[in-house]
Parts: structure tokens; C-alpha cells; sequence
């Protein structure tokens, strides 16, 4: 730790910060447009290559070896030049709805740690917006904690003792920016004007979409603003921690903050020594980030284990607030509504809540897409807890990935963050804890979503027994059509052996509705006759038959 009692500041004028040359900008710009017009071009040739050859695994295993080498080259590049290329390289891991998924496994492996700046370059910068370290710091120490690639933090002490952590923006970071998104936009012109990609996605959107993420990210103000909002959100969760910031020792470049010692999250060895549980860690962690989302709208959006660490009592302290998302209540209402249609199996519904959310391009095939949203229903239909509880998130996940990549639908950029926040959250609650139930954590959200939204337990009750009154009207006039069709001959039946079982479970759970549809509302006419025709007591008998077997196929659908 560098003591700073006998430091003596310099009597020169504080240097303004740095900023790139004109030839360090021409050949960054340069370096990115180069890259990513061979990219093009190369899928191009291989394109008109392959443009008569019919699809086959052999094709498709040759655009996968292109995409993965172009992957490979992008990420060196990345390492190479840092600033705002590893956050590119970032976001687009985040884009399945436009990427090729052998281009995105490959970058997904960029890291946001470069090789630290010199403390004799940083230490102006420090000095530039706070002053002579020793007029605000105790001791110093010049050795970063950790080094990324718009910022590096170290550690020091106040005078009145308190151990702090001291964000502080790299050296020339702001024209590295500037000259890495110049070349972004030359490079979202060329591919909109020359390929159909381009003019199938909304790159501009995209790219306004990052540029505002990333001058967000470099202000510091608005990262202290971000951690004071959200540590106010979080505060009646005991096991979360957000570090107090500094306002008097905080600017646009510097963020001081308190200094949080801890475990980092995927460190399952060190956090066993401790005596910690990774499954009580991944728990908290998924109903952290569910409550954030569901319930306050405002979520951290960076979530890799440099930024969550777990405290000795099992608590987890999130870190670095520079990427913070939020939900407004008008896309809060059009997801709960999502969670509605899949749940009342409505693929109407779902599409039209895709486009409330913005994911439906104007030239999409709607009727395609219903048929796509309904065979998913088909396969992943869970009707009770338990069943709800043995769904293949993964095979789910797979198959969502690939309707967004075969289907006229782009993830919005706000999303797009979320979606990487949600698939680096899930990937560190699978690693602590591979046994982890995520969907009985999430059950409870998607059913208070369905209650809430048919106005209360009643209302959805009544809603359920308005539903199986309509079965019962229609099932005499349906079951005698069917019968006519098969006594003439002109039914047939074809199903495939993978979804049989399936049908058949789907088929089985209907049958019990269908039946316990009748007890309920035969109870219910009965009643209602014998109320009529003045016999009150046995009408009470009726109607509380009728009432318990309601709450009986309540109980068996809930198993």
C-alpha cells in the first residue's frame, strides 16, 4: 500500500486527460472496418460457392468451420485492441436472433481483462478530477485489483480509516470509444447497403441501442445513481449486499465505493472450505435476479463472477452497477401477459404478446410463426406442478433459440442484455448446483401472473369452470361428428412415436378434466333444480358436492 503522508504534489497544471491521436484513431477505425468487410466477404464467396449444392451436413458443417475461424479472428482482435471491441465482442455473444450459434459459442469465451495500465498514467487522471491523493486518501495502493477495459479499480484508505475500492477510467478511454464506434456505424452502412442481412435487421436500432449502453457505462455518475437505486430496491433482502458509494469522492471518471471482501461466486472449492452451500448460493442468486426483474423492473445486467461474490455468512455482494437494465410497466404488463398465454396454451395470444414486446419483424409470416409458437405449447405443455418440474429446460432453451434464428424475429436491445444477464446467471446456478430446479423457483411468478391477471383466485376460478362448461356443451355434438367419422370410415389417425406419449399424457390429463367438468357442473344443475323446485337442504347437499369436487380437481392438477 503506497503511503501518501510526504507525497508533495506537482506545482504544474494537471494534465487534461488523454486523448488518441489522429493516426491511432485512422488505424483503429481502419483495423474494425478491414475485419469485419473480409468477414462479409467471405460469407459472401462461400455463399455463391455453395449457392447450388443442396442443404446437407456437410455444407452446414462448412459454414460452421467459417463462422468459428471468423470467431477466432474477431476474438484475437479483441484481445488485441481492446477498449470498446471486448464489449462489442460482449454484445454480440448476447444476438442468438441473428448470429450463427458456432459464431457466438466462439466469442463467448472473451473475457472483459486486459493488461492494466501504468500507475504513472493513471495517477494523473486521478489527480485530475479529485485533487492530490493525499488530500482525500489516507494510503493508496498503486497495484490494481482488477483491470477491464474501460476502467480498473484499486484499493485505499480514508482518512477517517474506512477501507474503500476506487474505480478510475482508463487513459484515453473516451477516444477509443469515440473511434471504435465511428467505425461500428461505417461498418453497420456498408453491411445495410450491401446484404440482405443488413436489410432484414435493424442494425441502426441496434447500434443506438449499444452506443447509449456504453456512454452510460463511462459515465460514473450514472453508475452511482444505478447502485443507489438499486441498494434502495434490494434493502429488505438480507442476503444481498450493495456497496455504499462516495458522492464527494466521485465523478464522470472516478467511483469510489465501499471495499467488499468476498468468495467470487463459481469458486465451489472455496466455498465449500468455508462452509457454505453452492446450492444455497445458486438459490439465492436465481431469486435475487427473479425478483429484480419480476417484481422491481430494474436489474443488474452484468452478472459474470467478477461482479457477485459470496460473503462468510453465505450473502451475496453484486458489484459494478455500469450496466444496469429496467423494465417500464407497459413491456412489465406485455411480458405477465406472455406468461398468461403460455400458461392458458394460447399461441394466439403468445404472438401477440411478441409483438407488444417488439420481437416481430413487419415482414414476418404470422401464420408460420403461430404454427412454430404452437408446436413448441405442444411439446413443453405442463399442466401441473410436477410436471412443471420435469420440463427439459435445456431442449426448451434450444428450441426457443432456434424459432429466433428461422423466424422474422429480432430481440430488442434492451433485451438483448437481459438475455445475457439470464443465460450467464443460469450457466453459474447450473455450475454450483447441477441438480438446481429452476423452474419450481420461477413457478410461483408465472402463477401469480395467471391468477392476477383473471382478476384474483375467484375470478380464475370462475374463469376455469366457465372453460369446463363449455367442454361439457360441446363434447355431445364434437363426440358424435367423431364417432360418424370413424363408423364411415374416413378417420384416420397418425401419429409419430417421438410425440405419442406425449399425446397421450395430454390426452389422459384431458379426460380427468373432461370428467371432473361433469361432476362440477352436474352437481351445479342439480342444485339448482332442487333450489327451484323447493328443497333447499338437499340443494345445500348439491352444491357443496359440487363445490368439493371442484376443489378436488384442483388438488390433482396441482400434484
Amino acid at each position: 500500500m503506497e503511503q501518501v503522508h510526504d507525497y508533495i504534489p506537482s506545482t504544474r497544471t494537471p494534465p487534461q486527460h488523454e486523448a488518441l491521436g489522429w493516426f491511432q484513431v485512422a488505424r483503429r477505425v481502419y483495423i474494425l472496418v478491414w475485419l469485419f468487410v473480409t468477414m462479409l466477404v467471405q460469407i459472401g464467396w462461400t455463399a455463391a460457392w455453395l449457392k447450388n449444392q443442396p442443404p446437407t451436413p456437410d455444407t452446414e458443417a462448412k459454414w460452421n468451420l467459417l463462422y468459428r475461424s471468423q470467431a477466432v479472428r474477431f476474438r484475437k482482435t479483441a484481445d488485441k485492441l481492446g477498449g470498446l471491441v471486448i464489449k462489442v465482442g460482449q454484445f454480440l455473444s448476447s444476438r442468438v436472433d441473428f448470429l450463427p450459434k458456432a459464431f457466438i459459442d466462439e466469442i463467448q469465451t472473451l473475457q472483459d481483462s486486459v493488461l492494466p495500465a501504468p500507475w504513472d498514467r493513471v495517477r494523473p487522471e486521478l489527480e485530475q478530477e479529485l485533487g492530490p491523493i493525499s488530500q482525500n486518501f489516507l494510503s493508496f495502493s498503486p497495484k490494481p485489483l482488477a483491470s477491464a477495459s474501460l476502467g480498473q479499480v484499486y484499493e485505499a484508505y480514508l482518512h477517517s480509516g474506512e477501507r474503500v475500492a476506487v474505480k478510475i477510467q482508463r487513459p484515453q478511454i473516451e477516444s477509443i470509444v469515440e473511434a471504435d464506434l465511428r467505425a461500428l456505424g461505417i461498418i453497420v452502412a456498408i453491411t445495410t447497403r450491401f446484404t440482405q442481412f443488413g436489410r432484414t435487421f435493424d442494425l441502426g436500432t441496434v447500434l443506438r441501442e449499444f452506443r447509449r449502453s456504453i456512454y452510460e457505462e463511462l459515465d460514473y455518475t450514472h453508475e452511482l445513481a444505478n447502485t443507489e437505486a438499486i441498494r434502495e430496491e434490494l434493502q429488505d433482502i438480507s442476503y444481498v449486499h450493495v456497496p455504499l458509494t462516495y458522492q464527494a469522492l466521485s465523478t464522470q471518471h472516478v467511483l469510489t465505493m465501499e471495499f467488499w471482501d468476498g468468495i467470487k461466486i463459481n469458486q465451489i472449492d472455496a466455498l465449500t472450505a468455508h462452509g457454505i452451500s453452492p446450492s444455497l448460493v445458486a438459490e439465492r442468486a436465481i431469486r435475487l435476479y427473479l425478483y429484480m426483474v419480476m417484481d422491481v423492473g430494474l436489474y443488474h445486467a452484468d452478472p459474470h463472477p467478477g461482479n457477485m461474490l459470496v460473503d462468510p455468512q453465505g450473502s451475496i455482494v453484486l458489484l459494478d452497477y455500469g450496466m444496469v437494465g429496467s423494465i417500464d410497466p407497459i413491456t412489465k404488463r406485455h411480458i405477465r401477459h406472455l406468461f398468461v398465454a403460455i400458461s392458458e396454451h394460447n399461441a394466439g395470444a403468445l404472438v401477440e404478446s411478441l409483438d407488444g414486446l417488439g420481437m416481430i419483424l413487419p415482414d414476418a409470416n404470422r401464420a408460420h410463426l403461430k404454427r412454430q409458437v404452437t408446436y413448441l405449447l405442444d411439446r413443453y405443455y405442463a399442466e401441473t406442478l410436477d410436471q412443471l418440474r420435469g420440463l427439459d429446460i435445456p431442449s426448451l432453451l434450444r428450441d426457443f433459440e432456434n424459432l429466433l434464428r428461422n423466424q422474422a424475429i429480432q430481440v430488442p436491445g434492451e433485451f438483448a442484455f437481459l438475455g445475457r444477464a439470464i443465460a450467464i446467471l443460469v450457466g453459474l446456478a447450473t455450475e454450483l448446483d447441477p441438480q438446481i430446479n429452476l423452474v419450481e423457483l420461477f413457478a410461483p411468478y408465472a402463477k401469480r401472473f395467471v391468477t392476477e391477471d383473471h382478476g384474483g383466485t375467484l375470478g380464475y376460478a370462475q374463469k376455469r369452470v366457465q372453460r369446463w362448461g363449455q367442454t361439457v356443451l360441446t363434447l355431445p355434438e364434437l363426440s358424435d361428428r367423431v364417432l360418424r367419422q370413424v363408423e364411415a370410415g374416413d378417420l384416420e389417425a397418425k401419429i409419430h412415436w417421438d410425440q405419442g406419449s406425449h399425446l397421450i399424457r395430454r390426452l389422459v390429463r384431458s379426460m380427468h378434466s373432461l370428467t371432473q367438468s361433469i361432476y362440477v357442473i352436474g352437481f351445479v344443475l342439480a342444485g339448482t333444480l332442487l333450489l327451484i323446485n323447493k328443497f333447499p337442504i338437499y340443494a345445500k347437499i348439491a352444491f357443496t358436492l359440487a363445490i368439493l369436487s371442484f376443489l378436488l380437481g384442483m388438488v390433482r392438477r396441482n400434484r
